[in-house]
């Protein structure tokens, strides 16, 4: 496991203003680094900020796998797995602390001109596996590979430490920003 890096990539939005926060750990508890890009709300650009993200990281050729909190960012932003898988070469596993309600979630995508493209992005993602207490997408790799992926990363609980971190700073970031400097 040493030298395993991990990219956990998760979100936080309020109004119109919304980032992505990606943390990289060494295994399941080091922290290599942060890393930060701004999407819009309900666009369609986190797969390309997810992917310049990663590009312009110091840590791209020793990442072992991305986690994403989901696949969708800032409402209803819609992360292309294989679209990132195919650029950057990295395995994905997406992880979901329930697993996704597809009738409502299509349902809600109607209001969107770009809906079709939206759904097709969903329905490329794949199958949803259980895993223990969570569920998982992934691309890039084995069902067996994602679970050794979420086995190596994980420090406490059932989600991936780097992707808990990234949680913890999109929150207190967006939401630090919001109330002003301390």
């Amino acid at each position: 496991m040493k030298n395993w890096r991990f990219l956990g990539i998760d979100d936080s939005f309020k109004g119109d203003y919304c980032i992505l926060v990606g943390c990289v750990t060494e295994g399941n508890h080091y922290v290599e680094g942060f890393m930060v890009e701004k999407i819009s709300v309900d666009g369609l650009d986190s797969t390309q900020a997810i992917i310049r993200m990663v590009s312009k990281s110091k840590f791209r050729e020793q990442i072992k796998c991305i986690f994403l909190d989901g696949i969708t960012f800032g409402g209803f932003n819609v992360a292309d797995i294989r679209g990132i898988y195919d650029t950057l070469n990295i395995p994905i596993v997406v992880v979901m602390r329930r697993i996704p309600d597809f009738d409502a979630i299509f349902e809600a995508l109607e209001i969107f001109e770009d809906k079709e493209i939206r759904s097709e992005i969903i329905k490329r993602a794949g199958d949803v596996y259980k895993a223990e207490d969570i569920f998982i997408q992934f691309c890039g790799c084995s069902l067996d590979d994602a679970l050794e992926f979420l086995k190596k990363s994980k420090l406490k609980g059932n989600i991936p430490e780097a992707l808990r971190l990234a949680h913890l700073v999109a929150t207190a970031v967006v939401h630090g920003e919001s109330r002003g400097k301390a």
